[in-house]
């Protein structure tokens, strides 16, 4: 990405356009309707043809959607209902300042007036913040978040800053154009996206915290709607997950859903399965109460109005048929008879069926959103795949076995669903139903008339052994001689009663490695000493170890240092060694040091730092060791050693006195300095006495133990130097 955001495009200009969904059932004839019309869950009764599955599903596909960042100006608004996870569509973007540092993004979530937002993620991490979300306040990141408050690597002595501000707007009708926005001239007073629930954010660039445009996603708590009260009164809209109360602010609202007339709607029929949803059972032995239903929906609202509405009426073991001008809401559950049918009140013959093959199941599995494993599609099935806690009858095998060895397998996707209890019930629910419910049909008289499709109804009939037997109806045909057809279902309460689950296991944590946190060196240690180069130049040199990371995506590290007097510091090297130095350092100076490690997406670790004050010329020289004296002739004599190692010698100083033992430097007289620092010998006159050398380096230090040799031969007599060889 360079020094700023530059992966940008420019500005979109225009603003959302709310999607405008094509009307459903307009003008139908009633009691057409009545006969042909009732959206219900039972439209999944037909199994599913077997398809291979070779990778995701739609329904995957669509859940992965919600959560993506998209980018367009004239996509359509989705409709949250409950909570869910967000990501959004960018409809505007703009960099500013220097070198492009800030980007600037508008992003929309959803139709408003949304009830809060409960979290934000950028880039999959959880942004923590210097206070709530509110509406039209600006946010900084927090200073805990170690993510998103982190200083610029590329700033000498910079401090950790936000590198995020936030603006949500909740979407109001009548909510004002972002401040934060409008510091920029393309975004004005008037662009205000009144209704729409958006984000204003601002990025400061950071090359340790971004790789790119940031991915944003947000938690919220959907849109407020207006609930029912026992005497039907409306009440201030609010936040619900109450399935029923979302179907009918969908069926009202005229701007995303059908725009229905209130005096359309049954709302006694709302109100009473309101009721029904927020029934409270217990999910597992020790847990807390849960509603039997909620609706936790994301609606697209490019999809047909008919479609949304199967899918919120299928979340419930819903009905939605039109009675008497009116459409009335019924759930699937516990219930007894309004009408009984006997043999007087059947016209003609019927016909009765056992569940089919492609209509029975021994085993369902439902797909439902998992918010415990990030918003994406899970599964449930039943018989649970351990299904040895369950009765006989209940197995697997049990039933697979009265199925003739077949597997009779169903899968059903509840876009609505979030909870996995939830998903088990229905999908129980399905399976009992698949195996348990004759279907029956029959002509009746005018006491048919009584029924709405949802209604249980007992049936007597003596040549089947039937005595108020409990059906449900299903569909409802008016014949030209004013009799009426009716399609039913056998129905039973034991189907609907609520079944205690075992306790979910919790997802373990997935501990993946992210390209935005990487590992520090381990440590670093420093060490210095004195080099020759083969011109006999002579230099001091910083040695510096790395103690290797950690992190296995460290692609290099980079050493920086500086005398402690400086103010900034300097990249002396970059690679994958572990071993660095700094040439030609100052002697008696200290050092500061620092190393971090370096992935491949540029993100840097913290620093490891050191300090360490030269040595190097101001060390002490060695002492000279292995001082020995020869003859040479008759009155010279050979003093030798071996030369230091050390690289600053500037000459050895010989010094002589007269005495056998208990020779001292002090109290020696200097005879000689041998200059070069590899000399190694040096003739003198022949003496009596102790002969002493040290080391001395350029700086004046001599060594500190002399080396010391004596003799008390003065020279050889009668000694005739017969021939002398020189190689």
């Amino acid at each position: 990405m360079g020094k700023a955001f530059k992966a940008v495009t420019k500005p979109l200009k225009k603003v959302f356009k709310v999607a405008r969904i094509l009307k459903f059932l307009k003008g139908i004839n009633p009691w057409v309707a009545l006969g042909i019309f009732a959206v219900g869950w039972l439209f999944m009764r037909s199994r599913k043809p077997d398809t291979p599955d070779y990778g995701s599903t739609d329904f995957d596909i669509t859940e992965k959607g919600i959560l993506v960042n998209k980018q367009s100006n004239n996509a359509s608004i989705p409709v949250l209902y409950g909570e869910r996870l967000l990501g959004g569509t960018r409809v505007f973007i703009e960099t500013s300042g220097t070198d492009n540092t800030y980007l600037y993004v508008a992003l929309v979530l959803c139709e408003g007036e949304i009830n809060s937002i409960e979290e934000i993620r950028v880039d999959d991490k959880v942004v923590t913040f210097d206070g709530a979300l509110s509406d039209n306040v600006q946010r900084n990141v927090a200073s805990s978040d170690s993510n998103f408050f982190k200083a610029d690597p590329n700033v000498e002595g910079s401090s950790a800053e936000s590198t995020i501000l936030i603006e949500p707007h909740f979407g109001t009708d009548g909510q004002s154009a972002s401040s934060l926005l409008s510091t920029l001239s393309s975004w004005g007073s008037n662009h205000k996206l009144s209704g729409i629930c958006y984000l204003a954010i601002r990025f400061k660039w950071n090359q340790d915290v971004f790789g790119g445009i940031p991915t944003v996603q947000a938690k919220v708590k959907g849109k407020k709607i207006i609930t029912l009260a026992s005497n039907l009164s409306e009440q201030t809209a609010s936040f619900s997950t109450n399935p029923a109360f979302c179907l009918l602010d969908y069926l009202r609202n005229e701007r995303y859903g059908k725009g229905l007339a209130t005096s359309s709607l049954d709302l006694q029929s709302f109100y009473d399965a309101s009721q029904v949803c927020e029934t409270q059972v217990t999910p597992f032995s020790g847990a807390s109460d849960i509603n039997i239903f909620d609706c936790n929906a994301v609606i697209d609202t490019s999809k047909k109005v008919i479609d949304n509405v199967r899918e919120l009426v299928k979340g419930m073991r819903g009905y939605l048929p039109f009675v008497q001008g009116k459409y009335r809401l019924i759930i699937e559950t516990t219930g007894s008879a309004s009408v009984s049918l006997t043999e007087d009140d059947i016209i003609g013959g019927f016909s009765l069926a056992s569940p089919s093959k492609n209509s029975k199941y021994n085993r369902v599995i439902v797909s439902y959103v998992n918010p415990e494993r990030n918003y994406q599609v899970d599964e449930v099935q039943y018989p649970a795949i351990d299904d040895s806690g369950y009765s006989t009858a209940d197995k697997h095998a049990t039933m697979k076995t009265a199925d003739g060895g077949f597997l009779l397998e169903g899968r059903f996707d509840f876009r609505k669903l979030t909870s996995t209890y939830q998903a088990e019930e229905m999908a129980e629910i399905i399976l009992r139903r698949s195996r348990e419910a004759l279907g029956l049909n029959i002509n009746c008289g005018f006491k048919a008339y009584e029924l709405h499709i949802g209604d249980i109804v007992n049936v007597t009939l003596s040549s089947l052994g039937f005595t108020s037997k409990a059906f449900r109806v299903i569909s409802m045909n008016f014949n030209e001689d004013y009799s009426i057809t009716l399609g039913l279902i056998e129905h039973q309460d034991s189907h609907y009663t609520w079944a205690t689950k075992g306790q979910v296991s919790s997802t373990p944590s997935t501990n993946l490695p992210t390209p935005f946190s990487i590992q520090p060196p381990a440590g670093i240690t420093l060490s210095d000493e004195m080099i020759e180069y083969a011109d006999g130049i002579v230099l001091t040199r910083l040695n510096i170890l790395i103690t290797a990371s950690t992190d296995k995506f460290v692609q290099y590290y980079q050493v920086e240092a500086k005398q402690s007097t400086e103010t900034n510091f300097k990249i002396i090297s970059n690679g994958t060694q572990l071993r660095h130095e700094l040439l030609n350092a100052v002697d008696d100076v200290t050092y500061n040091v620092r190393v971090k490690a370096i992935n491949s997406f540029g993100v840097s670790s913290s620093y490891v730092t050191a300090s360490r004050k030269i040595i190097g010329a101001t060390e002490t020289p060695s002492d000279v060791s292995d001082l020995s004296i020869s003859m040479v002739g008759s009155n010279q004599m050979e003093l030798s050693w071996t030369p230091v190692e050390d690289l600053d010698i500037s000459w050895y100083e010989i010094r002589f006195q007269d005495v056998i033992s208990g020779a001292t430097w002090n109290e020696s007289t200097p005879i000689a300095k041998v200059v070069r620092r590899k000399s190694n010998s040096l003739v003198v006159n022949s003496a009596t006495g102790s002969f002493c050398i040290k080391a001395v380096d350029k700086l004046g230090n001599s060594s500190a133990n002399a080396s010391i040799v004596s003799t008390n031969i003065s020279g050889l007599q009668n000694f005739t130097n017969i021939l002398t060889l020189s190689e």
